[in-house]
């Protein structure tokens, strides 16, 4: 990090961004090879499958605010910054995915939705609600920014409170 000019964002979410793009890429091959649901869940959500990155905010919070420990600025903010950044890292290639599996109707979790919901619309309509705005809104800036603040910080703290080794 330049002390004067701040953290380098990029390079700090870069490993992040290509860890989740992996497991983003993997996630989208396992459900079109039906491997079991347990590991890929093709139903809406996707839920309880093993592979996938809803998982991976927390952590990389708690990475970040570490990254971030000592950088100019308050840590919240640079946290805050980094955390958008990388969710969309991470959420513009599910953006594109999803553009395809719904235009492709490739019958995965990317272009399923739960009954009724987005049932009586255009598919231009299900990218730009079930894509876009759910991946920008609820997965980007609630869960992405909010649990990775809420570890960060709290990982940040904790850190701060241990006693200096001597």
């Amino acid at each position: 990090m330049d002390q004067q000019n701040g953290p380098h964002y990029g390079k700090i979410i870069l490993v992040p961004a290509l860890i989740t793009l992996g497991i983003t890429l993997l996630r989208l091959a396992a459900e079109l090879m039906d491997f079991p649901s347990w590991l890929a869940n093709k139903e809406a959500g996707g839920l309880g499958a093993l592979i996938g990155i809803s998982w991976l905010p927390p952590i990389f919070g708690i990475y970040f605010a570490f990254k971030l420990a000592g950088a100019p600025g308050r840590l919240w903010w640079n946290l805050f910054r980094t955390l958008i950044l990388y969710g969309l890292a991470a959420r513009i290639p599910v953006i594109i995915i999803m553009g395809f599996a719904i235009f492709g109707n490739w019958g995965t979790h990317y272009d399923t939705f739960a009954p009724g919901v987005l049932a009586d619309t255009t598919l231009t309509m299900k990218f730009l609600r079930g894509g876009v705005m759910i991946q920008l809104v609820w997965w980007l800036i609630i869960w992405t920014v909010g649990s990775g603040m809420v570890t960060g910080i709290v990982a940040s703290l904790i850190r701060s409170r241990r006693p200096a080794k001597t």
